[in-house]
């Protein structure tokens, strides 16, 4: 287990472990310029996850996106150095349940700029493959970023057996089935997020649910239909509709 105040690599120093990855660790730390990192640092036996993460983000650009911007290793650990997301977890920073009522411009600007990133992300031709709340890091406005791309990789990328990906709770059908996933996979999760915000817990509701004239429990319906070629597949659109939605009275 690292230490506070420990230096590695060129002058990276770990301040404190701020949360968890699907696969890691991550700590504050502080580089040799003062400029705070993230810094993910991944059990020997998981270097495999770091290679990934390495490879599908550290050409990522954007701004509602965590850059990955170095490698390094810990006692022996692969790590990897990235910019720090400042805020709290979803869960955290809407403790005020349900979010879409109590902050409602602020919450569904939240899931505006994870789907900004998704966005950017699907023409890459890449999925996140684990959209969660722990996953999304959000500043008092709203703000937010996407974070943690261990998991992620080409959409509809093949494996030799079926492989699931994500988190029971936001995972899509098909993710649950061990299928390819695609963009739709990772909007199945934003769906299940604005559910959330909506009712204030988490919800497997049917698609005829009778309070469909509520123009955001038809957006969460739709981005959670059970069958993946019923599903919007877009991010941009969903982000679109999301911030019409935010200006309308309720």
């Amino acid at each position: 287990m690292p230490i506070a105040g420990q230096v590695v690599g060129d002058g990276l120093r770990l301040v404190r472990p701020i949360g968890r990855g699907s696969r890691s660790m991550v700590y504050f730390a502080v580089d040799r310029t003062g400029q705070p990192r993230a810094v993910k640092i991944f059990p020997a036996h998981l270097a495999e996850f770091a290679v990934r993460e390495l490879q599908n983000a550290s050409d990522l650009d954007h701004p509602r996106l965590a850059r990955i911007v170095g490698r390094t290793e810990v006692d022996g650990h692969p790590a990897l150095i990235g910019t720090l997301a400042r805020g709290e977890v979803l869960f955290t920073r809407y403790a005020s349940r349900p979010a879409a009522q109590t902050e409602r411009r602020a919450f569904l600007l939240t899931l505006a700029h994870v789907l900004d990133g998704l966005g950017y992300l699907h023409e890459r031709g890449l999925v996140h493959r684990d959209i969660k709340p722990e996953n999304i890091i959000v500043e008092a406005d709203g703000s937010a970023k996407l974070v943690d791309f261990d998991l992620s990789g080409p959409a509809f990328e093949r494996f030799d057996t079926p492989t699931r990906f994500g988190t029971a709770a936001f995972q899509s059908p098909e993710a649950a089935r061990g299928e390819p996933l695609g963009p739709e996979s990772d909007l199945y999760g934003i769906g299940v997020l604005l559910g959330w915000g909506v009712h204030g817990q988490l919800l497997d509701l049917p698609e005829d649910y009778p309070r469909q004239d509520d123009p955001l429990e038809l957006l969460h319906i739709q981005l959670t239909r059970r069958d993946r070629t019923r599903r919007p597949n877009d991010a941009h659109w969903a982000k679109e509709e999301l911030l019409r939605l935010a200006a309308l009275p309720h």
